[in-house]
């Protein structure tokens, strides 16, 4: 999926300008934020991606302060998908969460993109679905069998099924080419129709 991934004839992507937002209760810094305008009939009008700077102890990234990223990691995209047999998360996927725990975390692959379901269905995702799709990859510059903290919160409308959450993920072993993670949401089973907000806090434990 790249940054100019989209569904139907019309598209237009826009920049914003990193914002603060709250998860849990803490205020923390944005390494990625943006808008999106509403899903239409005719297309999708997606946010693209406002890439941060990073802090430094520890490892993790933000809108503000010196660069120094964890290495190896950068974000690919965010865009609305339709649900397919071939996107990730692929329909029929996302049965259950996979978001991953600090005791046991989602492991990651080399050379295959994990979908990540931040929202689930019985049913799993439905073919023809609007989902959206933030993605994140880890090169062969990334530490290995390392654990990475990922909070994301996704403002969606207009059923207000916004979400805030924090998601752990463990690179292999052996990155030898890249290991990339997509974090997926469902707006169709939630009766939402646009993607408002998004952002990621990425943290290296």
């Amino acid at each position: 999926m790249s940054p100019a991934s989209q569904v139907g004839p019309r598209h237009r992507s826009r920049k914003y300008r990193p914002a603060r937002r709250r998860f849990g209760g803490s205020a923390v810094w944005l390494i990625i934020g943006g808008a999106a305008a509403a899903v239409v009939a005719s297309g999708f009008a997606v946010g693209a991606f406002v890439i941060g700077s990073f802090g430094s102890t520890p490892l993790q990234s933000s809108a503000f302060g010196a660069p120094m990223p964890p290495p190896g990691l950068s974000y690919v995209s965010a865009a609305a998908q339709i649900v397919g047999p071939s996107t990730v998360p692929a329909a029929g996927g996302c049965v259950a969460s996979n978001i991953g725990t600090l005791t046991s975390p989602t492991a990651l692959t080399n050379g295959t993109n994990t979908g990540i379901c931040l929202s689930t269905n019985a049913s799993g995702f439905l073919t023809g679905d609007t989902m959206y799709a933030l993605e994140i990859s880890f090169s062969h510059l990334a530490a290995n069998a390392t654990i990475f903290e990922i909070q994301i919160g996704i403002d969606v409308a207009p059923s207000g099924h916004s979400i805030a959450v924090t998601s752990y993920l463990e690179t292999s072993a052996s990155i030898v080419s890249q290991e990339n993670a997509t974090f997926a949401i469902d707006l169709t089973e939630s009766g939402d129709t646009s993607v408002v907000q998004y952002g990621l806090l990425v943290t290296q434990l």
